[in-house]
């Protein structure tokens, strides 16, 4: 069964409510996730290849506040 990401979830609990944004929204949010979820996983990919060649490697936690500024 297929992973459902969180803006399919977001959208699914908007049709339940009986809830609209306006046209595009949802799609755009979607592509939006599409390309971070693309990104982290080549940022994974990255890391375990530093790891392997003994480079320094971040944690998920180091990245997220990085990459958010959080």
């Amino acid at each position: 069964m297929a992973q459902q990401t969180a803006v399919e979830w977001l959208k699914q609990k908007y049709i339940e409510r009986g809830e609209t944004l306006p046209s595009g929204v949802f799609q755009e949010a979607k592509e939006m996730e599409k390309e971070k979820i693309k990104d982290a996983y080549s940022n994974g990919y990255k890391n375990a290849l530093n790891s392997m060649a003994g480079k320094e490697i971040i944690t998920d936690e180091q990245y997220y506040n990085e990459t958010y500024n959080k």
